[in-house]
């Protein structure tokens, strides 16, 4: 059965993701997960970019963004973003735009071809305000959610930008007063990844 198709409406907020292909790893060290966040930002601008380097010299310039990013999480082999678009298309020329540039970078830097993530990017609609702290909170603490032991910069997760303990150049200014409670937060991410845990048991 054939995936729906989630319309994206400006106004709304959308939870948009993405892994590798054959769920591989797509950051293999810190210079990658740098360069993808390094996209998010200069990507994100309504003056046509056809490759990185284009994008990262007119990023200070950057008045109009095709979308408002509020929470992001990198891991080793996929990403999560709650965007908001800010014209019409906006989060697909965006979504375009940061993994073909990934894709390019990263195949060139690891003699490879071919696709690098599964297809194209999911998105779900983040229809109320209980879905989105939730989506928050699993976004911010992703790691958590998997288990994953990495040591955490600002490149990982936007969860140090909303503790204060470090600025992301990706957020919009708006959310900086966002109230977020880390130990709730993470508590929430670690309860979801030992249910995770305990239904992949039941399926062995």
């Amino acid at each position: 059965m054939p995936r729906k198709i989630v319309p994206i409406v400006l106004g709304e907020k959308y939870h948009v993701y993405n892994r590798g292909t054959d769920k591989r790893d797509i950051f293999l060290d810190k210079f990658d997960y740098l360069r993808f966040y390094n996209c998010l930002a200069y990507f994100n601008s309504q003056v046509p970019a056809t490759n990185y380097r284009l994008a990262k010299s007119s990023y200070k310039d950057n008045k109009s963004k095709l979308v408002n990013i509020e929470a992001y999480s990198l891991l080793p082999n996929h990403f999560h973003l709650i965007i908001e678009p800010l014209v019409d298309g906006g989060v697909s020329e965006f979504m375009k735009r940061v993994c073909g540039g990934y894709t390019s970078y990263f195949n060139e830097k690891n003699e490879r071809s071919g696709a690098l993530l599964q297809g194209t990017f999911k998105r779900v609609h983040v229809s109320n305000d209980e879905q989105y702290m939730y989506l928050f909170a699993y976004v911010n603490e992703n790691h958590f959610v998997h288990n994953f032991n990495i040591e955490r910069e600002i490149y990982h997760s936007s969860s140090l930008h909303y503790q204060n303990i470090k600025r992301s150049k990706l957020i919009v200014d708006q959310n900086n007063s966002f109230p977020y409670s880390f130990e709730e937060n993470k508590a929430l991410a670690e309860q979801i990844y030992e249910v995770r845990k305990s239904f992949k048991a039941l399926l062995e």
